[in-house]
């Protein structure tokens, strides 16, 4: 069993720590919207102060209606869950999976919900030599030998997309075998051609793939705690019977209600994400030492190569004391120390983090 540790415990490290520490860090750790919360998320929790005193909504059903309009789609075709973590961790259950294939590096919970349900992980890794790109080819012949596949698309932490055309013949071998694709897309609403790519669509019709969603990442709402998963109806059925009732609480419902209305919002998110990915990219890239792979999404990942300093683990202490916070990928199953994670903030805090690192690797 690998390390539960994940990015973005910014409690960590400000624990004991002065005020003005507190104020000058900066978590490059987490993968959240540098834009931070829609003008509207303040207004609405303070409208909504008084509905404490109720109980939420059981269903989420008006956050659903929302989500529908968001998303072109039936309400049926829809599950809330609090986060897409509690979703990840009733799928294996729900489905009684006896064992799930997890294409790794990847996004630990995967495991952890697949080995708490009791079900056994079975890993193919993308390799290094590859880029970290994922031999479809490879994957296919595991179909009839798993009842899940966990795919993270865009991966987190390698940032590769694997396009649709390389997903639609899984798909067919899914239902030939009768086993069930799980696509997390909580980072598709980064990429550039993201209506081009998600299979949304497909899962509407499809009994064999379910498509996670959140509005953690993209909204910036991290401790509201909304996702939600889009799959056929009989699917959102299995999967909801397992829910706990109030499981989404008053405020993140009426906040989630209202921004994903926030077309503005979406719109300068998309291209400030597209235009300091490309300025963030370019500098790393400068760096001696520093290999950056492509990104497709709204973080960076990186590896350190000719270089005196060979951790990452060592690059986050040094870095700490420079009050940046990076993710170190060295818990992340098929990776070691020599790898880590940035996500794309502001220019200012960018330039930030190029200066720091080029004076730590120099």
């Amino acid at each position: 069993m690998i390390d539960r540790m994940h990015g973005g415990n910014i409690q960590r490290y400000v624990r004991g720590k002065s005020g003005s520490f507190k104020n000058k860090l900066i978590d490059f750790s987490a993968n959240i919207n540098p834009l931070g919360l829609p003008s509207r998320a303040k207004e609405v929790i303070l409208n909504n102060i008084n509905t404490l005193i109720h109980y939420p909504e059981p269903e989420a059903k008006q956050l659903k209606n929302a989500l529908s309009s968001f998303h072109n789609i039936s309400q049926n075709n829809i599950l809330v869950g609090n986060g897409s973590v509690e979703l990840i961790h009733l799928i294996p259950r729900a489905l009684k999976a006896g064992n799930a294939l997890i294409i790794t590096p990847t996004f630990s919970e995967y495991e952890f919900a697949v080995r708490q349900s009791l079900a056994r992980p079975i890993f193919v890794k993308a390799q290094e030599k590859d880029g970290f790109k994922i031999d479809s080819a490879k994957i296919k012949k595991f179909i009839p030998r798993v009842d899940l596949i966990f795919l993270c698309n865009p991966n987190n932490p390698t940032g590769l997309l694997l396009p649709r055309s390389d997903i639609l013949p899984w798909l067919q071998a899914c239902k030939k075998y009768d086993t069930v694709l799980v696509i997390d897309e909580v980072f598709m609403d980064f990429v550039e051609d993201s209506q081009k790519q998600t299979l949304i669509g497909e899962a509407l019709i499809n009994k064999q793939l379910i498509i996670l969603k959140s509005l953690t990442k993209f909204f910036a709402l991290p401790g509201l705690r909304v996702g939600h998963l889009i799959a056929h109806h009989s699917l959102i059925n299995k999967i909801s019977k397992l829910q706990y009732p109030w499981n989404i609480n008053s405020l993140a419902q009426a906040v989630a209600h209202e921004v994903i209305k926030d077309e503005d919002y979406v719109k300068e998110t998309k291209n400030f994400i597209l235009s300091e990915r490309a300025y963030l990219v370019e500098n790393l890239k400068k760096i001696r030492g520093l290999k950056v792979y492509p990104p497709s999404s709204n973080f960076i990942f990186c590896k350190l190569e000719d270089t005196h300093l060979k951790s990452s683990i060592k690059l986050h202490q040094r870095l700490l004391g420079q009050g940046i916070i990076i993710r170190s990928c060295h818990n992340f199953r098929g990776l070691n120390d020599n790898f880590f994670r940035v996500g794309i903030r502001a220019r200012k805090e960018n330039l930030r983090l190029i200066s720091a690192l080029k004076e730590t690797l120099r």
